[in-house]
């Protein structure tokens, strides 16, 4: 997952790692620009990882990625030039079937950016497995400028 955001043709501003037991220190070396933080108390779903994220993040934009996930090399062009272009949620599926609905239930098919302030404003607060739809609840009830990116650029369980 680090090489394909490594590999992008605009390579993200900051990238956070946050690994609970997992030995990250070929990673570190083969990556010194990446943050590593060893969290191992953070729990195995990922919710206390995405709320420790967004505590960390201080680049505009913030989006999370899974370690068995890969991205098209233009991912985080496309993205953040249409959050340039004023949208506070840039949201993309990983086939041609994907919604173009930013909600709980339809967003577990794709991956999004979201301003880090309306991150934080939405708080990534539960800890229960549809934790990340309820979180998406609330960016979508945060802003009303959310754009749907039509084309397969996030390959889901697809290590490249």
């Amino acid at each position: 997952m680090i090489g394909s955001l490594m590999d992008q043709t605009r390579v993200p501003n900051e990238i956070i790692v946050l690994a609970s037991d997992i030995d990250c220190s070929e990673a570190e070396r083969a990556y010194p620009s990446v943050s590593f933080h060893r969290e191992p108390n953070l729990g195995d779903w990922g919710h206390d990882k995405r709320a420790k994220g967004i505590d960390l993040a201080t680049s505009d934009y913030a989006g999370w990625f899974n370690h068995d996930d890969s991205y098209d090399q233009n991912y985080i062009s496309e993205m953040m030039r249409q959050g340039e272009l004023g949208h506070d949620v840039v949201y993309c599926g990983w086939s041609k079937d994907s919604s173009p609905q930013f909600k709980s239930g339809s967003s577990t098919s794709g991956n999004y950016i979201v301003k880090l302030d309306i991150a934080r404003k939405a708080g990534y607060t539960d800890r229960h497995y549809e934790a990340d739809g309820t979180f998406i609840d609330r960016i979508a009830a945060a802003t009303k400028s959310i754009k749907f990116l039509k084309g397969t650029l996030y390959f889901h369980n697809e290590v490249k």
